[in-house]
């Protein structure tokens, strides 16, 4: 660790086990960033994996973790190219799926052996969920049980089901506007990210990504500025246009029916009733295909897209209840 600020919401002096950091860490060779809060470093660790790709949520997950710090180690970890470990030095050839897992992996043992645990929670949130599927299978010896929240599965056929969804919510409240710009469009495979963004605008809207509100509104309402850093705003900005640029693509090719078999540990997916950013249908369908010692669909009925930050309680309570559930 080569860098670290702590914040003063915690009484660290007078005790020694309690954590409220964010640290700069080198992951292959990178500067990458990690929060690391709890009130116990010896309680397990809940290592989320962000969305976007290039939503990191350093700056915008205290708030919403707060509770979860009692009972576990939290830790976010903003990727490489997103949040503060943007860098206009990281190669565009650099970001790829496969070397996000070896990032997530090599953080993972990172944090293992600081803390001397045994495994830990991973928890993956949209495109996060992809890279945690993929470590999840190939490493079940470092986790506990796998967490996806927002589960990608399959992205073209997610599209096509995200695109109909908001078509037929524009037809059925007599949205013309949208109804037009969506026709106009057509159906997935997009031409370009404009008409992608299209899609997304009128599905924000109708509340296929959060119910009450959006997520831009949400991050911004949670932003902790203690956590924010130099350059905090911009290097968001900068970093979550890069990540799309380069990672979008390759998003666009996941299939975990086809690629994630088989996960051997317990595997838990979150979703939110109303998530057609990418659509709970798949997710049902792909855990029941799933090998897995125990799997199980933990339903945020008042949710979308982001069940975790649009029901923190809820989430908590899980967190409580069928995770601590699963360390022996």
């Amino acid at each position: 660790m080569n860098e670290m600020y702590h914040k003063p919401n915690m009484d660290v002096k007078n005790n020694p086990c309690c954590i409220d950091n964010v640290e700069a860490i080198e992951i292959d060779g990178i500067k990458q960033w990690i929060s690391l809060r709890s009130a116990n470093t010896s309680n397990p660790i809940l290592l989320f994996l962000h969305g976007g790709p290039g939503t990191a949520q350093i700056a915008f997950s205290r708030k919403l973790q707060s509770a979860l710090e009692k009972n576990f180690t939290v830790v976010n970890w903003d990727q490489r190219g997103a949040g503060r470990s943007y860098s206009s030095k990281i190669k565009p050839e650099d970001m790829t799926i496969e070397r996000f897992i070896l990032d997530a992996e090599e953080l993972a043992e990172a944090l293992l052996q600081r803390f001397k645990q045994e495994k830990l929670f991973l928890i993956g949130h949209s495109w996060g969920s992809i890279i945690g599927a993929y470590l999840a299978a190939k490493r079940p010896d470092l986790i506990w049980a796998y967490v996806g929240i927002g589960q990608v599965t399959d992205m073209a056929r997610g599209e096509k089901l995200s695109y109909q969804f908001t078509l037929d919510e524009a037809k059925r409240i007599g949205n013309q506007k949208a109804t037009r710009e969506l026709e106009r469009i057509g159906e997935p495979p997009y031409s370009n990210l404009k008409a992608a963004g299209t899609q997304r605008k009128w599905l924000a809207k109708f509340g296929g990504q959060v119910v009450n509100g959006t997520t831009i509104g949400m991050v911004v309402k949670n932003i902790s500025i203690c956590d924010l850093g130099l350059l905090g705003i911009t290097k968001f900005i900068k970093g979550a246009a890069f990540s799309l640029k380069t990672l979008e693509e390759q998003q666009n090719r996941v299939n975990l029916f086809q690629e994630v078999l088989e996960i051997n540990a317990p595997v838990f997916f979150c979703c939110g009733r109303r998530d057609y950013n990418v659509p709970f249908e798949l997710a049902v369908e792909y855990l029941e295909k799933l090998r897995a010692p125990q799997k199980e669909i933990v339903w945020f009925e008042h949710s979308a897209h982001s069940p975790n930050f649009e029901e923190p309680d809820v989430f908590q309570e899980f967190c409580l209840t069928k995770l601590k559930g699963c360390i022996v």
